[in-house]
Formats: C-alpha cells, sequence, structure tokens
C-alpha cells in the first residue's frame, strides 16, 4: 500500500526558524508523534512508498506568529524513507484555515495522481477541522481511497470555552465528527474515545509511540537531585497540585524543575519567585527537555483522574517519561492501560496523596529509582516502539481488529 500522510510537523529544515517566529506555546508532543507514526510506516513491509503532506503547525499571524505567510525554505525534504513535501500558506486567523483546506486538497490530489487509488490510505492526523475538510474532499472524489483518522484528542476537551465561542466551536465540532465518521478507519488513544464514534469503521487502539531516537540515546551518567515535570501548565493537568505538594512535604535535598508554558506559567513562576527549591526553566527545546529527564531523578505527571476527559486522554508524557530510563510518578487514570503501573509509581488517591508519595519517593535509594526506571524502559522498548504500534493500524485497514 501507498501512504500519503496529511499533517504539521517540524522538519529539521524548517524547526530552528519555527521556533524564533512563535510566540507562546509549541506542540512539540504532536510533532513527535506524527513524526513517530510516519517511521513506523517507513518500517513496514507492507508499505511500498510515504508521502507527507505537512502545513506546520504553527501559530496565527500576529498574536502567535511572527510571519504573515509561512514560506518553507525547501519544498522537498525527507525523513526516513518518506518523502516531505512542505505546504506554504497565508497564516493568518479564520483565513489560514480555508487556505489550508484548498492547498492539502491540491497537493494530495496531485501527489496520488501515480498510484492506484484502491492502494492509497490517506493518514489524517487529528480531528484538525481544515485537514478533516480536505481528506473529506479527496474521498468524495478518489472514494476507493481508504482514510484514516489519527485522534489523539476530542475536540471538546482541547480547551475551556465559554458563552459565543464555545457555540461556534461546538458547531465545528460536530462537522469534525460528521467527516470522522464517514472515515474508513479511526485510531484514538483510548477505547472509551472511540466510543464516541459510529459507523462502519475499522477501529484501533494505539495509546501512544515511543521515539527511537531518544530511546537510543545515551543512559545519563550521573543523575542529579531534582524532580521534573515537563509540560503544559495547566491546572486541569495538576500543576498547582504539584507544586503545593512538593512546597509542603518540605523534601530535603532535591530540587523541583519545572519547564513548559500554559495558562498556568504566573502561579509557577510566583512559587518559583518564593521557593529557591522550585526552578522555572521556561519553554525549552526538546533535546533540552529530554536532556533534563534523562539526569533527573524522578519525573511526575501530576494530573489526576477527577476530570471526565480522563477516559478520553492517554498523556504523551508517560510514554516519553518511561522511554528516559527516569523513574515515573504519577496518578492511576483512565485511559492509561493497567499493564503500564507495574513500572511506575502510583500516587494514592487520597487526600494530599501527592504530598506522601512525594515525600516516599524522596527517601528511596538511588539503586531502587533506578531499577524502577530502567524497568519501564525495558518495557517501553518491548511493547511500544513504531514498527509494533504502527502494525496494529495497518492490520487493522486490512480488516484485522484490536478492539
Amino acid at each position: 500500500m501507498d501512504i500519503f500522510f496529511l499533517g504539521g510537523i517540524f522538519t529539521e529544515r524548517e524547526r530552528d526558524r519555527i521556533i524564533q517566529k512563535s510566540k507562546g506555546g509549541m506542540q512539540y508532543a504532536a510533532d513527535t508523534l506524527q513524526k513517530n507514526y510516519i517511521d513506523g510506516f517507513c518500517q513496514s513491509e507492507m508499505v511500498q512508498t510515504v508521502s507527507v503532506i505537512n502545513l506546520p503547525f504553527i501559530g496565527a499571524y500576529p498574536k502567535r506568529y511572527g510571519s504573515v505567510f509561512f514560506h518553507p525554505l525547501e519544498r522537498t525534504e525527507s525523513l526516513g524513507r518518506a518523502t516531505v513535501s512542505n505546504v506554504g500558506f497565508l497564516n493568518l486567523t479564520v483565513v489560514k484555515n480555508i487556505h489550508k483546506v484548498v492547498l492539502a486538497v491540491k497537493q494530495i490530489l496531485s501527489g496520488m495522481k501515480q498510484y492506484n487509488e484502491k492502494e492509497c490510505v490517506l493518514v489524517c492526523y487529528s480531528m484538525h477541522l481544515p485537514f478533516l475538510i480536505a481528506c473529506y474532499l479527496v474521498k468524495r472524489i478518489k472514494k476507493d481511497v481508504h482514510l484514516c483518522v489519527i485522534v489523539p484528542d476530542l475536540p471538546e476537551y482541547m480547551s475551556v470555552r465559554a458563552g459565543f465561542m464555545k457555540l461556534a466551536f461546538d458547531t465545528l465540532s460536530k462537522v469534525s465528527y460528521f467527516i470522522v465518521n464517514r472515515s474508513d478507519s479511526i485510531v484514538a488513544i483510548t477505547a472509551e474515545m472511540l466510543n464516541k464514534f459510529q459507523g462502519d469503521v475499522r477501529k484501533v487502539v494505539i495509546e501512544g509511540i515511543a521515539d527511537e531516537k531518544y530511546i537510543s540515546a545515551d543512559d545519563s551518567d550521573g543523575r542529579k537531585n531534582y524532580f521534573l515535570y515537563s509540560g503544559t501548565l495547566d491546572r486541569r493537568y495538576g500543576i498547582r497540585n504539584l507544586l503545593d505538594s512538593f512546597v509542603s512535604a518540605g523534601i530535603d535535598g532535591y530540587e523541583l524543575l519545572i519547564c513548559g508554558d500554559g495558562d498556568d506559567r504566573r502561579y509557577v513562576e510566583a512559587i518559583a519567585a518564593e521557593y529557591p527549591h522550585v526552578k522555572f526553566l521556561g519553554q525549552l527545546d526538546r533535546s533540552a527537555v529530554l536532556s533534563f529527564q534523562r539526569n533527573a531523578k524522578l519525573l511526575i505527571n501530576p494530573r489526576s483522574n477527577e476530570s471526565a476527559f480522563t477516559k478520553y486522554s492517554f498523556p504523551s508524557k508517560v510514554i516519553e517519561y518511561m522511554s528516559s530510563g527516569t523513574p515515573v510518578l504519577m496518578y492511576k487514570l483512565d485511559g492509561i492501560p493497567d499493564e503500564y503501573y507495574e513500572f511506575c509509581f502510583v500516587v494514592p488517591p487520597v487526600d494530599d496523596g501527592l504530598k506522601a508519595k512525594l515525600l516516599d519517593v524522596s527517601r528511596f535509594s538511588d539503586d531502587e529509582l533506578l531499577a524502577k526506571g530502567q524497568s519501564a524502559k525495558k518495557f517501553i522498548i518491548e511493547n511500544k516502539m513504531p514498527g509494533v504500534q504502527v502494525r496494529k493500524l495497518l492490520d487493522a485497514i486490512k480488516g484485522e481488529s484490536y478492539v
């Protein structure tokens, strides 16, 4: 089969320029997951060619990006054995989305001319509406093409909105569901998420994919005395709970390092200014974040199971954290399969549970911490690499079910 992957990645040629022009958070997790899917397709003997139609996920001009146009430095690049077609677009709010639809349809149809459409799989990354509309239009024109939608997030849980904006986004969300329900296959990150979709659609759960480049990186020569959280600074994800729990625990000999960006950034900055053993590093490049992860004594995911959206979410940082060889502390979440909990420290679901567990883990020996971290890394290597995970999707496309 031939794969056409519609997504938004940061290629090596474009990455630094995009970082320099971006204002606010970057979609590093989405970038990594897409590249891991592409890697998995490239590894498969079932796949003859992989073509990536790339319209990078960047913020709109002028508030979130420094240029009104995105002009790629290179129109064509390689990613493994995949060919990446970088597409330029007008980067104005609302207008950019319409422009993306037109450009994506044109690029996909042009690329498919040389292939037998019965053997083509069009993969749409995320419920990003411009991508969905583009794929839906292509599917209407080329009915034999297999449309697969990867759903890492449900639109209604991606951010908190109110008033008119909520009404508008709810309407757009219904359009997104309409299109996904008419695809040929769906990849979701939790089983509960698949229940949100109807129709005669092949379904598969792939909660996440490990990054082979990160796995192959050398282990740390010597871990330092700090705990680390890297990710979105959002109250829903437990950042305030983590800060308050660490400060009140009064842990000796350890610092808490925070890196990332989000709505609760000011709260993080205020705590860091008041307590010297809390350090806020801001949003760092992914390579710097991964280095901090490999050198930490403990990585923390403070997201609790209190919100309804946890059933529809698998935190991408769980696999990333476990890949580092550093032990992980997290809550039990509805969206995380039970097989993960053997390889991490679990926060008890009681009042001040995070505070108590942080204090408990701080008393473990270095050997105990290292053993837990290495067992998690081994679990990831054996079960969550690109070739293994993407094989589930390819088997589902062929008609085999993993649900």
